[in-house]
């Protein structure tokens, strides 16, 4: 029996969650936050894409702060609700939190201001979102799958090698051959997209230690996680040219930030088990595809001009790629042992009748010796004994 101390604040929470910390049900109500801050954040899209609803501050600055403060509380309140998953949740709930306080800190200095000084101390909180998010996919990857497999990390570790390929070449080369910045100022702007890029890179390796099958649960958190991604490249390389505008698209991050809290309270129990064997073409399907991006890469290199970077990443593609077609190799079956014939009735040349647990088979053997008097053994012993028996009491 549990004590009562680790079902949360709620009563009974233990009890509204699977193995594997999913909701079976989630507090009344929720549904309407989540459907008021949708709306909140639609408004901030209309009116920075169109310049519809009033003065751009009322947006920008209080409804993207109050929706990335209100998904930081739901998710910490996603762990408060539950002890499967709990850990993983809190650092999900500290990520956001560390993104809300940089938020609301910027807002409170440098709001309005038109040459607000880059990088400031609201970066160093918003960097830390990085390593937690992290944290946070580790531990919840660790509860869906407890049991390690290899040959799925190596999936995942093909396809992290492939975003990063792909993240140098679309996002982090063009930074670098626009930056226009001192030193400390390049630095932190490439730490946003090459921690996006790994960032993403690591949850699409979820993805294949999941059997490509992610629930709506994982598949929030890669919108929630491509969305940032995406503002932050536009970020960077607006800011590495020196023209920076940010507020064109806040709501890309705003609307990342209510999809990761929505990934707290999905609801998806039932969904069915992880581990399910791949077999066929779908087994080896991604890493055909991995060497045959990755070939193409270095191809191209023949003709053009590529990164050293980019070339090493494509050949550990390569490398990975092979030692898990080894790995998911057809094997044969040890489990069960090859049929035998027995070495009496290979020596007398007769038929094998049946194999094993064929019960017609050997009925039909059994009739087959009486009617040519074929028995032996102990059984055509004790029926012959029981004969004789039966003469000697007629006698």
């Amino acid at each position: 029996m549990s004590r009562p101390s680790s079902q949360g604040i709620w009563p009974k929470a233990a009890r509204r969650v699977d193995s594997q910390g999913e909701l079976y049900i989630r507090p009344a109500g929720l549904g309407y936050v989540f459907g008021a801050l949708l709306f909140l954040t639609g408004l901030e899209a209309v009116n920075e894409l169109f310049g519809v609803g009033g003065p751009s501050t009322i947006y920008q600055t209080w409804f993207h702060d109050l929706i990335i403060g209100a998904a930081a509380v739901l998710i910490l309140a996603r762990a408060a609700y539950e002890p499967t998953t709990r850990t993983a949740w809190l650092a999900f709930g500290l990520a956001m939190a560390f993104w809300s306080v940089g938020s609301i800190s910027w807002s409170l200095v440098y709001s309005g201001s038109p040459h607000a000084p880059y990088p400031t101390f609201a970066d160093v909180l918003w960097l830390l979102w990085y390593p937690l998010m992290a944290v946070g996919i580790t531990l919840l990857i660790r509860v869906h799958l407890p049991r390690f497999e290899l040959h799925r990390w190596m999936d995942g570790l093909a396809v992290t090698l492939l975003v990063l390929a792909a993240g140098f070449a679309l996002i982090i080369q063009p930074v670098a051959e626009r930056a226009m910045q001192p030193t400390l100022a390049t630095v932190v702007d490439f730490s946003y997209p090459v921690l996006d890029v790994l960032l993403m890179g690591a949850l699409l390796g979820v993805y294949g230690l999941l059997g490509w099958r992610p629930d709506r649960m994982w598949t929030l958190i890669g919108v929630g996680v491509l969305a940032t991604t995406i503002g932050d490249a536009a970020f960077a390389i607006q800011e590495a040219r020196g023209v920076a505008d940010g507020g064109r698209y806040d709501f890309v991050w705003t609307l990342g930030a209510l999809c990761i809290a929505g990934a707290a309270w999905v609801t998806g129990a039932g969904a069915g088990d992880d581990r399910a064997v791949v077999t066929g073409l779908r087994a080896v399907i991604l890493l055909l595809v991995a060497q045959a991006i990755a070939a193409g890469i270095q191809i191209y290199a023949i003709f053009g001009e590529l990164a050293r970077s980019e070339r090493v990443v494509t050949l550990a593609v390569l490398v990975v790629t092979s030692v898990q077609i080894f790995l998911n190799r057809p094997r044969p079956d040890a489990s069960t042992p090859p049929q035998t014939v027995p070495e009496e009735q290979e020596r007398e040349g007769d038929p094998v009748h049946a194999a094993p647990g064929d019960e017609h088979g050997v009925e039909h053997g059994a009739e087959h010796g009486v009617e040519h008097g074929e028995r032996d053994g102990p059984a055509a012993g004790s029926l012959a004994t029981g004969d004789e028996t039966r003469e000697a009491e007629l006698t």
